[in-house]
């Protein structure tokens, strides 16, 4: 009743009676993030500490700045996980950066974009629409990624949920975004991204999309059903 309530608070009276049927139920809504600027993003908290993870999602964009889809921050560290430029996505990991080799993911198309890694062996992953484009060995082995920060999508934090650059601002839009606390099979990647139908609802065991209905701020606008390829 509670995710309903604040559903309706973001989305108009006439499509508050659709809200448990879409959003609970199957999870068919998109963030639109308008415009560049500051204000406009979504943020919860409570992420546990992870030694490993893959994260999914899709996005559209045509926006030609350094798009930021996921930031999270934790004291002492802005940059503790960090997806940054749509133009050329690169995954920090405290404060540590690889390329993921996804180029040109604002081409105003949509996307399915996955990455993974974990911390034994330092292992690393990209993917974008079921292809893997880059991949590596010894990045950040031995690290864990410190719980109870600060997650938000859409803007960069340059420190915990707050100073943003309206540069790095995300602008487009994201659907299906879901984080695992571990290495999801390639085949399970290969089929996400054939369809937003494949994660309605999302299964992510640490977030999955329905959780951030509860962190909508500024401008961000809810689109549903989500325009994303089914």
């Amino acid at each position: 009743m509670m995710l309903g309530f604040l559903a309706c608070v973001w989305i108009s009276s006439i499509l508050c009676g659709h809200v448990n049927g879409y959003l609970t139920e199957l999870g068919d809504f998109a963030f639109y993030f308008p415009t560049k600027g500051v204000n406009d993003y979504v943020n919860i908290w409570g992420m546990p500490s992870l030694k490993q993870f893959t994260l999914c999602f899709w996005m559209k964009s045509s926006a030609g700045n350094d798009g930021t889809v996921l930031s999270y921050a934790v004291p002492g560290q802005h940059n503790e996980l960090l997806f940054f430029d749509h133009t050329n996505i690169n995954m920090y990991i405290g404060r540590q950066g690889r390329p993921l080799g996804i180029s040109s993911a604002n081409d105003g198309k949509w996307h399915h974009i996955c990455a993974s890694w974990r911390s034994s062996d330092g292992a690393w992953q990209g993917y974008k629409d079921g292809t893997l484009t880059k991949s590596g060995t010894g990045f950040r082995k031995g690290y864990t990624i410190k719980g109870g920060g600060s997650l938000t999508l859409g803007q960069e934090q340059d420190a915990v949920g707050s100073r943003f650059d309206s540069n790095q601002a995300f602008i487009g839009t994201l659907s299906n975004l879901n984080l695992w606390s571990l290495i999801l099979p390639v085949e399970k990647m290969k089929d996400l991204s054939k369809s937003c139908k494949q994660d309605w609802g999302g299964d992510g065991d640490v977030y999955k999309w329905i959780d951030f209905l509860y962190g909508i701020r500024g401008g961000t606008r809810i689109v549903m059903p989500s325009p994303c390829p089914r």
